[in-house]
């Protein structure tokens, strides 16, 4: 799956063009950002990485194998990565305002997981719903819905 995966994310952007109904790309690009949201106070909480787990799994089915290695590879492209676009990008090109909601939401659950909302964390959700024209009031109720749920 690994090498899949690889392989669907350099042709995507190797070739400067979406790579559309091919497995895992959204999984990735989400992977990523929740990925790049748990790094941004510098360290991945255990119960940031327990929360990205487990929003993984339930949004996208993923056997703990398939899990695990989608998140190395999302580490990886988070290592290597020079800006956030090309994985939103990916999503606005994807998926609908509602299922954008929810990856914001996830996002502040990761945020919230370790009870403690740094200021990048929040900066980061900010920056990231931006990319995916989440509105500022989607963005408000996201977070208090990812807060009611901690």
């Amino acid at each position: 799956m690994i090498k899949s995966l690889n392989n669907l994310f350099k042709e995507l952007f190797d070739n400067n063009e979406v790579v559309h109904n091919k497995p895992h790309t959204i999984e990735l690009a989400t992977a990523v950002l929740m990925i790049e949201i748990s790094l941004a106070d510098d360290r991945i909480d255990e119960k940031e990485r327990d929360t990205i787990n487990k929003l993984l799994f339930d949004n996208f089915g993923l056997t703990d194998n398939d899990l695990n290695e989608l998140i190395n590879l999302a580490e990886n492209e988070v290592d290597h990565a020079v800006s956030l676009y090309d994985f939103t990008r990916l999503i606005n090109d994807n998926l609908n305002e509602s299922e954008k909601l929810i990856i914001i939401e996830n996002l502040w659950q990761i945020a919230y997981a370790d009870s403690v909302l740094d200021k990048y964390e929040e900066y980061y959700i900010r920056k990231i719903a931006d990319l995916l024209y989440v509105s500022h009031s989607n963005y408000i109720k996201a977070k208090i819905t990812a807060a009611e749920k901690q």
